[in-house]
């Protein structure tokens, strides 16, 4: 999975999007801790700033639009229940 281009000839993006959906569908998320640089920049220009990780979480299934989100949490077990909280029936991918 790779990160858009987040800025333009106006500046950095002030993070990103998310993309939420229907909270009964049984999504499988791909999860990805995002490396920031050390002005708070994510690979595609966005700017986050500076903090506890940054996990990009994304479902690219067929039974819906893509499902997108950015959390900030200490590992992947916590972005894993932070999903839990609103897509229960969530799954991961290793």
């Amino acid at each position: 999975m790779k990160l858009q281009k987040a800025f333009s000839s106006r500046g950095a993006d002030m993070g990103r999007v998310a993309k939420p959906g229907p909270a009964d569908l049984p999504y499988k998320f791909h999860l990805q801790r995002l490396k920031i640089d050390a002005g708070g920049y994510d690979q595609g220009g966005a700017y986050w700033g500076l903090g506890a990780p940054l996990f990009w979480a994304c479902d690219e299934s067929t039974h819906s639009a893509p499902v997108e989100m950015f959390l900030r949490a200490v590992d992947r077990e916590a972005v894993k229940a932070k999903i839990r909280e609103s897509y229960p029936a969530a799954r991961f991918y290793r």
